[in-house]
């Protein structure tokens, strides 16, 4: 039972070290795909009793910031067709 025990702590770990990681990538670099997946995986080390909530947070700023720019660059690019 103790060996189960400690591989969930290690890939629980694992998965909260990913979160921060990608949410920490995604504020500088392509937040709309690593956003996502940092809150993926914060959501798989939370069900393994680790608390990623940094990555979480991280990755739901990314995503809604990439959303944004994203919306952004089409409605620039929307216009320049106007002109």
């Amino acid at each position: 039972m103790q060996q189960n025990n400690s591989l969930e702590h290690f890939q629980g770990s694992k998965f909260k070290e990913k979160a921060t990681i990608f949410g920490v990538i995604g504020f500088f670099f392509l937040g709309i795909v690593f956003g996502p997946l940092a809150i993926s995986n914060a959501r798989k080390a939370e069900a393994l009793h680790h608390s990623a909530t940094l990555g979480k947070i991280l990755g739901w700023i990314d995503t809604i910031a990439g959303v944004v720019w994203l919306l952004i660059v089409v409605l620039i690019m929307a216009n320049a067709g106007k002109h």
